[in-house]
């Protein structure tokens, strides 16, 4: 491990010529076919560590597969050059996971030319790389767990065909699943030309797996591509989504993903920043420099000792905020006034709100089990006979079927008058509030407030639990066609979605199997 520094004027020079001489003595082409590969990529930044922040580099392989020396590199923290430490990273803890799209849509020539492509993708790797495959139709395939034996992996790849539907996310789990507990460092390669259509798993499982390690996508592109769950899945393994639609550019995309693979770096170094940062890394690879840059969360600058003398400046702030005092201190007790009147408001509501057992719970510790059945059942009585009268005001003027449909909308599991009387309750709380705090003006204000956030209530739930519906439907029929493919009845599957599909779904699901039952 050495200390990156930043490359000095004659270095750059020094390997630029080192360049042209190796051109005019007829190597050009092989040294342009060394410099040619993908910039530099900051893939990983963790600062849990600070001040010291340690960020995963990978960088174009080096003339004849040897790396870069630490001096190669330059750190930035926000425009200014650290000092720091570089290391190439083993490979000997990395094991990857092939994982290939072997799907209907994938026989013929994408099928032929995704297995030469990984067939390179194994020369590429260095040998003390274990390599593991997963084929996905309509099931997830484990074809070989991760082992060092390429002859192995690659009879594998050659007997890959392609049938059925596409188990993408189940794709990602199983593979995910296979790496060995003493890799230390896991990557996993994965080939889709489409979205899922037979997981069991869903995109959120997936992702949460891929969580667990370097997740590089290639896509075959095709008019069923889903490039957002693609986007997930990678964004989730803190790795890229590389897209092609000739299935002969795929042996470039696997190439370029083996020596990146192999060629990653540890830069560590002692930050100075607080906030929000923005690391940089420059290489010089001798034919040109290269630059990555990314944002790095740093802990916030600390506000502050207590108790510490202010400056010189300082004094006249200080005796303006003397002078205010007597006033803040007059605007805090306004200010526990209003809310002592809120609490006895609220207290004065509870006590109306309690069903009987609890009130005479609570009347049982205060006044003894003598007096709390009798109070409990009466404090129950008065609220029921209020929420009983204001149903009746409301089916007199024809608005309780309306108010009760719109609460079923908003999931609001309340009978129509006794969400009015809560309404009435809470818009009392906030006219006495209003009172206390601005008078009579708030007062009004309060009355006024109540009753109109009681309705936007109403309509903020009911507009929130249709999206969350909306949003859950392409899964909820997904589970839906998987049961039925599984051999469930109609009825079978709408009960599986019943009891396994999320907040709103399950609950309307559950309400369609009632009514077709009653």
């Amino acid at each position: 491990m050495v200390s990156a520094r930043r490359p000095s004027a004659a270095a750059v020079a020094a390997g630029a010529l080192a360049t042209a001489v190796l051109a005019g003595a007829g190597t050009g082409a092989a040294v342009a076919g060394a410099q040619e590969a993908a910039p530099v990529e900051i893939t990983t930044v963790d600062a849990t560590a600070y001040p010291t922040v340690t960020a995963v580099v990978t960088a174009p392989p080096g003339l004849g597969g040897t790396g870069y020396a630490a001096e190669a590199f330059e750190v930035l923290e926000d425009g200014r050059s650290v000092d720091a430490t570089v290391e190439r990273m083993p490979t000997s803890n990395l094991e990857v996971m092939l994982v290939l799209d072997t799907s209907g849509s994938m026989e013929g020539a994408p099928l032929a030319a995704a297995r030469e492509a990984a067939g390179g993708f194994l020369d590429v790797l260095p040998p003390d790389v274990r390599v593991g495959v997963v084929g996905f139709g309509p099931t997830a395939r484990l074809l070989a767990a991760p082992t060092g034996d390429r002859a192995a992996v690659a009879g594998q790849l050659a007997g890959l065909t392609a049938s059925g539907e596409t188990a993408l996310y189940d794709a990602v789990v199983h593979a995910t699943s296979q790496f060995s507990p003493e890799a230390s460092d896991r990557a996993v390669v994965l080939l889709s030309d489409g979205g899922d259509t037979a997981s069991a798993a869903d995109l959120e499982q997936a992702a949460a797996a891929a969580a667990g390690a370097t997740v590089n996508v290639i896509e075959l592109v095709t008019p069923e591509s889903n490039r957002a769950a693609l986007d997930r899945l990678a964004a989730a393994g803190g790795g890229t989504v590389s897209a092609v639609s000739d299935p002969a550019a795929l042996a470039e995309l696997y190439d370029a993903a083996a020596r990146a693979l192999a060629n990653r770096y540890r830069v560590a170094y002692a930050s100075a920043g607080r906030g929000t940062a923005t690391l940089t890394v420059r290489l010089d690879t001798g034919a040109g420099v290269h630059e990555a840059s990314r944002s790095v969360a740093l802990p916030a600058a600390p506000t502050g000792a207590g108790g510490s003398e202010p400056a010189a400046g300082d004094a006249a702030p200080a005796a303006a905020a003397r002078a205010e005092e007597p006033r803040s201190l007059a605007a805090r007790a306004g200010l526990a006034a209003g809310a002592g009147a809120v609490f006895l408001a609220l207290l004065c509501l509870g006590l109306a709100a309690l069903p009987g057992e609890g009130t005479r719970r609570l009347t049982a510790s205060r006044l003894g089990a003598a007096h709390a059945a009798a109070d409990g059942a009466s404090v129950s009585q008065v609220t029921q006979r209020m929420a009983n009268a204001a149903e009746e005001l409301l089916e007199r003027r024809g608005r309780r079927q309306g108010l009760a449909a719109a609460l079923e909308v908003a999931g609001i599991s309340l009978r129509t008058g006794e969400y009015v009387v809560l309404a009435g309750a809470g818009t009392l709380v906030a006219a006495l509030a209003g009172l206390a705090l601005a008078g009579g003006l708030g007062l009004l204000l309060g009355l006024a407030v109540g009753p109109l956030a009681a309705w936007s209530v109403v309509n903020v739930k009911a507009d929130r639990r249709r999206s969350q519906f909306a949003e859950l439907l392409p899964d909820d029929l997904q589970l839906l066609t998987g049961s039925v493919r599984a051999g469930y009845g109609l009825m079978q599957a709408l009960d599986t979605l019943g009891r396994e599909a999320a907040e709103p779904a399950r609950t309307e699901f559950r309400r369609v199997m009632l009514e077709v039952r009653v």
